[in-house]
């Protein structure tokens, strides 16, 4: 887990910008604290997914640092930055069991047999997945894929945070809410750093603890739902 704090950071695509309308992210100072669930709320185009990717390395930004625990981790390439992101719609191997979807991880990390039967049995009880654990994924649904494609990215305990992309995109909505609870229940569980981006206010305010308020490529308000729900 790990405190993961921005500082001057800004992003254009524009390889000459000229003023603050040719940036994606304006230039924002922020701190997700350890162990926090977070919300990144704001309308399509705003920056959320932008900055998703600046601090999971997918993204080299424009201006500034994105730090790790106090260290400067721009460098650093995705893999080497211990984040599992979990994005819009399902990231699954197809010719794998669900069982191998989630081990992968901790085999490639090198985990002994037992471990991972162990670790995997855990996130299938929590994301209600043991029925599936022998199907190949190709043969699964698209909201089956995607509780896959999220418990891979839980799997692991070591990771410094986890960040999700408008999950519950591809998901019923009759499913949606359970999945929320079973993410927030993960979360009090292994008390893991999570940044969950979307645009509705009602999956922000069940899941995090904080919600930051995103608009026009920056963070316009940082509070409890309480608080932007009584003070916007």
């Amino acid at each position: 887990m790990a405190e993961i704090r921005l500082r001057n950071l800004a992003h254009s695509y524009s390889r000459s910008p000229s003023g603050p309308a040719d940036y994606a992210i304006r230039e924002m100072d922020h701190v997700w604290e350890q162990g926090g669930a977070y919300a990144l709320l704001g309308p399509s185009g705003c920056g959320k997914s932008t900055l998703l990717n600046i601090i999971s390395g997918l993204l080299s930004p424009s201006h500034g640092e994105v730090q790790f625990d106090g260290k400067v981790v721009n460098a650093l390439p995705p893999e080497q930055r211990n984040i599992a992101q979990v994005f819009q719609f399902p990231v699954v191997y197809d010719t794998m069991t669900v069982f191998d979807n989630l081990a992968f991880p901790l085999r490639n990390q090198g985990m002994n047999e037992a471990k991972v039967l162990a670790k995997v049995n855990e996130i299938a009880e929590v994301l209600e997945l043991h029925p599936l654990l022998r199907k190949r994924a190709s043969n699964l649904t698209a909201d089956e894929k995607q509780k896959v494609s999220m418990g891979r990215g839980l799997v692991r305990d070591d990771v410094s945070a986890i960040l999700f992309d408008e999950p519950l995109t591809v998901i019923d909505p009759h499913l949606k809410w359970k999945l929320r609870r079973k993410l927030k229940q993960i979360h009090e569980q292994f008390n893991i750093t999570m940044v969950y981006v979307t645009h509705d206010q009602l999956e922000a305010s069940t899941f995090a603890d904080k919600i930051a308020v995103m608009y026009g490529g920056q963070i316009v308000q940082f509070g409890t739902p309480r608080e932007l729900f009584e003070r916007p």
